[in-house]
């Protein structure tokens, strides 16, 4: 790998690249999620995701009270995880499996794209932000000997259950909140 790409970023700065990176790419799904789920209502693979939503409310709001509950939370596993890299230099297990769900997460919104041959929210954010960001900085943390694959494999095992429990319940509460359609 070229030297620029392994020296460019700071480490500390790169773990906080990671928010940044989420919202980035969920302000992408929350401006698409509402009119694209409604266009697709009925396509067997949306029907999956649909009692998590509901179409009788603002989707758009319920969405972005979502990411802003997932983003507290990672920032706050962030804001951990750089501490802890500032103190003694090392990775924290749950930020590296939440960056490891974030490359899944990436994969899974490129293969839906393949999978429907339409665009899907999310789509081009995971292609040019969330796989590119999430592979480089796993690369670099291995590169530098902070992670290994066991601490992938485990924090992927604590990380994976927790993340899809978190956005579950965000998208409860953010289905409680949301204004009905009527309501502006």
């Amino acid at each position: 790998m070229p030297s620029f790409l392994q020296e460019g970023v700071p480490l500390e700065a790169l773990i906080w690249l990671l928010p940044i990176a989420f919202f980035i790419h969920d302000g992408e799904e929350i401006a698409t999620v509402e009119r694209w789920v409604r266009k697709h209502k009925d396509h067997p693979r949306i029907a999956s995701v649909r009692p998590l939503l509901n179409l009788n409310k603002n989707m758009t709001v319920q969405f972005a009270v979502a990411v802003l509950l997932l983003g507290s939370i990672i920032s706050c596993v962030t804001y951990f995880a750089a501490g802890n890299y500032r103190v003694n230099g090392t990775m924290n297990t749950l930020y590296c499996g939440l960056l490891a769900v974030f490359l899944l997460d990436g994969i899974k919104h490129v293969g839906l794209y393949f999978m429907l041959k339409t665009y899907t929210p999310g789509v081009i954010t995971a292609a040019f932000v969330e796989i590119p960001f999430a592979g480089y900085a796993l690369y670099r943390f291995f590169d530098h000997g902070m992670i290994h694959g066991s601490t992938i494999a485990i924090g992927l095992v604590i990380a994976l259950p927790l993340t899809l429990l978190a956005v579950w319940a965000s998208l409860t509460l953010g289905r409680m909140l949301a204004p009905s359609r009527g309501e502006r």
